[in-house]
């Protein structure tokens, strides 16, 4: 091989390490704007799934409360049916169903709500 033949072929060489120097950094670079995104992608979904939690737990606990009403309001009612005198019975015993129908149909419908 002549020395220009070795010359051309030194920098041909030298140009491939160059072109091949930067292809690996054109790869590395978008794999690591690949990481970059999917990382962006799970924050995003992260912060939806804690919203979601968030506001599950919110309307859950909601549905709580008022399952308590509907018990308080049915504990009181039962308090009234022993204080209830023979004249009032009927009347209150008729409070007391409802409102312990009340508080039944709500808890099923927390419950089939759930599943």
């Amino acid at each position: 091989m002549t020395s220009t033949q070795q010359q051309t072929s030194t920098r041909s060489s030298g140009n491939m390490d160059n072109v091949d120097e930067r292809l690996r950094q054109a790869i590395l670079d978008k794999r690591q704007a690949q990481i970059q995104e999917l990382s962006e992608k799970i924050d995003r979904l992260q912060n939806q799934a804690r919203q979601v939690a968030d506001d599950v737990r919110s309307e859950t606990q909601s549905k709580i409360d008022d399952l308590k009403a509907a018990r308080d309001a049915a504990t009181a009612r039962l308090e009234e049916l022993k204080q209830g005198t023979q004249e009032t019975w009927s009347s209150l015993l008729e409070q007391t169903d409802e409102a312990f129908q009340s508080m039944s149909d709500r808890f099923h419908s927390f419950v089939n709500n759930q599943a």
